[in-house]
Order: C-alpha cells, then structure tokens, then sequence
C-alpha cells in the first residue's frame, strides 16, 4: 500500500482516541475548562453512563461569542500562546485538544454566557461545525456531549456496562474535588443526585470524601504541612492506629491534579516507617504546591505523568514533614468500647468522634435471658462438653465402630461414579467425587500459603459487593487470598494458597457473589475449592491412587461432604446374602 495522507476527518478521530478513552475522559477534560472559568458550583450529569449523554455545568467567567467557532478546532486554546509558557502553566487544561477531540467522536453542543452578556451557543456533530446561534444560560457555561462513540462502535463495545462508566466519572469527579474544596460539585446520574459535596475546608473535603463510603473518626485524621523556598506541602493523614492493607489511599497532587507517582508515594510510607504494623498502609492525601517552572504535565494527554526537577528533595521533605509530625499515640490500658462495627476505617480508641454524617453503629439491645432456651445445652455440645448425650443414627454409629485395623480390598469402579471397597464382612460404595471433596475439604482449612499468580485476574463488582470486599479486605486475606482494588468496582485477584491455583476462575466468582459473615465465606469457599478441584463423576482412576483414597476416607470420623450429605453406601455380608434369598 502506497504512502498518503489520511482524510482530515480519519486523522481526527484517530488523534481523539488518545484524549478520550471514555466518558470519564469527557469528564475530566470539561471540568478542568470549568475550574479553569473561576467556578464556584460545577454540575456533571450522565445518562446510561455518559454514552447517551454528558452534561457539565458550570458558573464560571464563560466564553465570549466570537471564540465559540474556535472551540473544537485542533490546538485552540487560551492558555497558552508561545512556547515558554509551557513552561509556566498555572491551569488545568492548556494543550488545546480536549474539545476538538470531543466534537470528533460525540455531537457536542457548548451554551454560554460571558460575564452575564446575552448567550450563545454552537454545535458540532462528529466533527461537522455548525453555526452560532443566541441561546443558553445566564450565566456560565453548558457543555452537553451526545452520543459518545455512536460512530466509532468498535470504540463501544471496549467500554464497560453504564453504571460502572458512571462510578469511573464519579470517582474521577470526586479527585478533582479533592483538589479544590472551596467549589461546591454535584453528580447527577440518570436523574438522580449521586453525589453532592458542599465547599469546606481541605481537611474537611478529605473527611466527607472519605465518609461517602464508610464510618470516619475526624479525630484519628490531621493535618500535616511544610514549606521553603521553591514548593509547600500539605496532607491529610491518618494517625498511626488507623491503616489499610493497601495503598489506595496514598493520594498525590501537584499543582491541583492528582499525579501517579511513585517515589511519592514511597516517600509517604517511608514517613510512617515503624510506626505502622508490617504489610499496612495509612491514609495519606498530600498535596504539593511547586513553582511552575519546576514542574512538566505536558507529557500525555491525561495529565497524570509528571516530570519534578526537584523530586529528590520534595521526597526527602515528605519523609521528614511525616516523620516529624505523625506520633504514634501511647496506647490505652483499658480498651474503650466502639460505637460503630469493625470496618476499613475502624479505631476504637477515637469513637466519640465520628461524624455525625456517617451512620454510627447501635448494638441492639440484648434479652438478659437467652432466646433459645437450649442455648447452653447446645455450646456445650458445639464445644465437646457434651459430646456423649447427642443422638446418633445407626449407620454413623456403625461407621464409627468400624475395625479399622482390617485390610482394605479396592475392588473396582462401578460407573465411573462409585469406588467399591471390601473390608471384613462388609461392602462399600464410596461416592468418588465427594469423597476427594471432603479430602479436599479439610486439606484446604488448614493450608493458606499464598503465592503471587503471574498475571492478576481482573474482574468487576457490583457496589454492594466492593463496600464488602472494603471492610473485610482480611478476611479474604487470612485465606490466603489477596484482592485488591484497582478502580472503583474494579479488583485484582493477586495471590492464591497452591490449592487453588487450577480454580482461580471460581475463586473470583465466588468473591464476586459473597458478602456474608466470616464463617460463610470461609467454609463456602472451602467447599468451592474442593468441589471444583475434586475427581469428576466419569473420570477413570488408577488402582493406587482409588486405594490412596479409601484409605483416607476410612480414617475420618464421619464420611460427610462439605455440602453435608454421607457419601457411603454400606452393605453388609449378611444384608447381601439376604438380598438373594440364600
């Protein structure tokens, strides 16, 4: 194929797809021109998760009716007009690309006032301008994107369901807000008010930001800071009772947009040191003001990659503004009780604290005699005090009974279902699959080594389901199982006990459908483990390995599968006999 230059509309979408990956791109690059209009209030509505439609709103300065046809042109901006000022960026958006790269794959239409003066509005559909027209509000901006993707359908089908477009905009609304606590921001999806941050303190932003999703003690949270000559820096930090096993929610910022970087990051857990236990994580959000000429966004379009000149430094200053300022609180004697259940933020030390925004947990008031009038007859039972007075049925206790000095004889498969056993003057029919499941079974309760898989499952979650997952991180963890989260609604499993490794799949839908207590989820997942790792019904076994078998399952108490049903057919010589009429 020769050598020619793409049609105009071609290079346009192809250069879009680098800004706009999804809606929350959308989101991103509109709400950044809105904080960049002096915003005090900045509304964002989707509906069927941006792809229908996405609403930005703002109060902000506006833009003059005479630039609205340059809005969607390629490298159109007010932010920069030279070179240098690159090196000098003070605003969130600058490259000139985010609405050109919005109007070629979506029909956008943008409203506006500026300063009050009489609105107008433009459209361009697919990268097709339209032309100027009066309408819109009376103050401010609205910039209404339709049908996002509807002619790049390759582009669609990459795309998650619409709630979980919506959570990633919401989630990426909630870090510009972070950034900026004195502007009030409000989510709207599919007409319903999902998230309403009023102005505040960066402090308080932290903590209401934090108590959307679970129990917050204000108390265990405090401010941090420091400043020189060439940058400032200030962070919202959890004391050291109060930890994660991860690091989600290390934060960093520079200059008001939230960055990936690493050493940062690093440099946030180096601060805590000792101080935390081994394998945790505070809560750390920390932002660093730095002059502009020490500082690169312009390397991708996302603006999250940043180059510092002065990164070493800033990183030895985090571990020592940390260090210096976080002290490990002398812990108390007598433990004070909690208010609230035991979750991902969960401190009992600072319980007459939380906020009166977080539902505060109330046990319910307990009968002074037990509900259950043989309550004690049956923990003593549960508890091996009792064991001689409990009823047993006669094949358990002719099961139990059995000499198990006498010598095994493997017969045979009968159906590929069966292995069928001789044993004194009985015959036994051992349900294969079952019995390798409760071996299984009890191999699992007692193994949890992990080990890290080669490459992490990812799998999605409804909100129920991750606000479990939040608060009962260990629960899973002392399994064996490490998940964490990579995005909202989004999870990683990362390591696995040996066992599990040829059921990694099932292992992920059972973390995908369970949020019960402790003991569910423990013996429910055992019980997947094993019976997805077990012998299958029709599989032909070996002589050894049957008689491998049997002879474990002769040694148990009680020949019970994981599900609770007896997997042994008895037969004795006698009953046989009798059968045949001899």
């Amino acid at each position: 194929m020769r050598i020619q230059r793409l049609d105009p509309l071609v290079a346009q979408r192809i250069a879009a797809g680098e800004v706009i990956e999804r809606p929350a791109s959308v989101v991103r690059e509109l709400v950044d021109n809105a904080l960049d209009a002096g915003s005090s209030e900045i509304i964002v509505s989707l509906e069927e998760g941006g792809l229908r439609e996405i609403q930005v709103i703002d109060n902000g300065t506006g833009i003059q009716s005479d630039d609205l046809p340059l809005l969607c042109e390629s490298h159109a901006t007010s932010k920069v007009r030279e070179l240098d000022d690159l090196y000098h960026i003070t605003s969130m958006g600058f490259r000139g690309e985010a609405l050109y790269s919005i109007a070629a794959v979506s029909r956008i239409t943008i409203q506006s006032s500026y300063r009050g003066e009489r609105a107008h509005q433009i459209t361009v559909d697919n990268g097709v301008r339209g032309e100027v027209e009066a309408g819109g509000p009376p103050l401010g901006t609205i910039v209404t994107v339709e049908n996002l993707f509807a002619e790049l359908p390759a582009r669609r089908q990459f795309l998650k369901r619409p709630a979980t477009e919506a959570t990633m905009a919401r989630q990426l609304l909630i870090q510009k807000a972070l950034a900026f606590p004195s502007i009030s921001f409000r989510f709207i999806q599919d007409g319903k008010l999902r998230l309403h941050l009023e102005p505040n303190c960066a402090r308080g932003r932290v903590i209401d930001v934090l108590a959307l999703n679970q129990p917050i003690v204000e108390g265990e949270m405090v401010e941090l800071s420091d400043t020189n000559d060439r940058f400032s820096l200030y962070a919202v930090a959890s004391k050291p009772s109060l930890f994660r096993s991860d690091r989600s929610h290390i934060k960093i910022y520079v200059n008001g947009r939230p960055v990936d970087e690493y050493s940062l990051v690093q440099a946030v857990t180096y601060g805590y040191g000792e101080q935390l236990p081994g394998g945790s994580f505070p809560y750390c959000y920390l932002f660093i003001t730095v002059d502009p000429t020490l500082v690169d966004f312009n390397i991708h379009p996302t603006k999250r990659e940043v180059k510092l000149r002065n990164k070493a430094e800033i990183h030895h200053q985090v571990v020592e503004m940390i260090k210096g300022q976080v002290k490990r609180a002398i812990p108390r004697l007598v433990p004070q009780p909690s208010p609230y259940q035991e979750g991902e933020l969960f401190t009992p030390a600072a319980a007459s604290h939380v906020r009166s925004k977080a539902p505060a947990y109330t046990p319910e008031r307990q009968s002074s005699q037990p509900i259950d009038p043989q309550w004690f007859e049956k923990a003593r039972e549960i508890l091996g005090e009792n064991k001689g007075t409990s009823v047993r049925t006669y094949d358990e206790i002719a099961w139990m009974q059995q000499e198990t000095g006498e010598e095994i004889k493997y017969l045979g498969q009968a159906f590929n279902l069966f292995l069928i056993a001789e044993k004194g003057d009985e015959l036994y029919l051992v349900d294969q699959h079952a019995a390798h499941e409760r071996l299984i079974f009890d191999q699992v309760r007692t193994k949890a080594l992990s080990q890290n898989l080669l490459v992490p499952l990812t799998f999605e979650v409804e909100r129920d389901v991750s606000d479990y997952l939040k608060v009962n991180i260990d629960v899973y963890l002392n399994l064996g199982i490490k998940i964490e989260e990579k995005e909202d609604l989004l999870w990683q499993l990362v390591a696995i006990p040996a066992l599990y490794k040829s059921v990694e799949e099932e292992v992920v839908s059972f973390i995908k459908e369970n949020t019960g207590d402790v003991a569910e989820v423990e013996k429910g997942l055992w019980a997947i483990v094993a019976c997805h790792s077990a012998i299958r019904q029709g599989d032909t076994i070996e002589g050894h390995l049957a008689m491998d078998l049997l002879q474990k399952v002769f040694a148990l108490d009680e020949p019970v599968c994981p599900h609770g049903r007896t997997f042994v057919v008895r037969l004795t010589k006698g009953e046989l006999i009798k059968a045949v009429g001899r």
